[in-house]
């Protein structure tokens, strides 16, 4: 009987530990920033001013850039007195704006809305192609008058329709303001909101005030209660107090009529204006077209 001899077996090496994976790196959070568009005429001045002063309520920095193929002496001069970094992007103004503010630590961008000889203040091409196309803030500055500016912290908000359709723009401007801002709402009843049955209106327009301040408007300082066209109405209201911003919501829509209560705003007022993007029936304004200013 053949004996069948043990089989050897390798001595099997003790398993290593695995050493730990390296712990992958973490991306720095962004911190958010505020575009100023600087071109080359008076604008620049107020654009920067504003967009530091926009970027302090906001709790955020503030990037300048200007569209050329060199930056002018005067920006770079103007820039460093802010103490903002300027930055020169090539292309086009209108495109080359657009593709920075798709930046995620991108919230808002400040152009300026050019000057007519008359005074009034239009939208230029420029703007209007970067207001139509932003999905974040937009704040257009007129060229105003020196010292006309007043406390950019204090914004005027106008508000028409009901309750309901004026809530998604206080819901998007309150979780922007972290810092020192104080918003007064104006709700202007057109004819298709004035109340109908008024006992005392004094009386009753004090109550629907309180109501819609207390339920719609928690973080507003006070609302004023007017009729009429709202346009003429923001501008009694700006001339009254110490306004140093308007806000307004609008659809992104230039078509059609639409656009009368931002065209009147933009053309008569000395003082910046944010645009808030806001789909549906909030936001039912426009931008206007220079061209029917007859603006270059």
């Amino acid at each position: 009987m053949t004996e069948i001899p043990p089989t050897s077996r390798t001595p099997q090496a003790p398993e290593q530990p695995r050493s730990p994976e390296p712990p992958q790196a973490l991306e720095p959070p962004r911190v958010p920033v505020v575009l100023a568009a600087l071109d080359k005429d008076d604008s620049s001045s107020s654009v920067l001013g504003t967009g530091v002063k926009f970027a302090e309520i906001i709790g955020a920095g503030v990037e300048a850039l200007h569209a050329g193929t060199s930056l002018p002496a005067t920006l770079c001069m103007l820039a460093r007195r802010a103490g903002v970094a300027l930055r020169r992007i090539d292309g086009p103004a209108n495109r080359a704006l657009v593709a920075e503010i798709v930046r995620p630590e991108v919230r808002a961008i400040v152009v300026g809305a050019g000057l007519e000889r008359s005074g009034r203040h239009p939208v230029g091409p420029t703007t209007r192609y970067v207001a139509e196309r932003s999905s974040k803030f937009v704040v257009i500055v007129p060229v105003a008058p020196k010292g006309s500016e007043g406390p950019l912290s204090h914004l005027l908000v106008p508000l028409e329709g009901t309750a309901s359709s004026s809530r998604p723009i206080l819901e998007a401007l309150f979780p922007l303001l972290v810092t020192g801002a104080e918003v007064e709402v104006l709700h202007v009843f057109t004819q298709e909101t004035l109340p109908r049955m008024l006992d005392d209106p004094v009386r009753d327009f004090e109550l629907i005030g309180r109501e819609l301040l207390a339920k719609h408007c928690p973080g507003a300082s006070r609302i004023l209660l007017r009729a009429g066209p709202i346009a003429d109405r923001v501008r009694e209201a700006c001339d009254k107090g110490p306004c140093g911003m308007i806000v307004l919501s609008w659809s992104q829509v230039s078509s059609g009529g639409r656009a009368r209560v931002v065209r009147d705003v933009l053309s008569t007022s000395a003082i910046p204006v944010l645009l808030l993007p806001v789909a549906g029936d909030a936001g039912r304004t426009a931008l206007p077209d220079a061209a029917s200013h007859g603006a270059p």
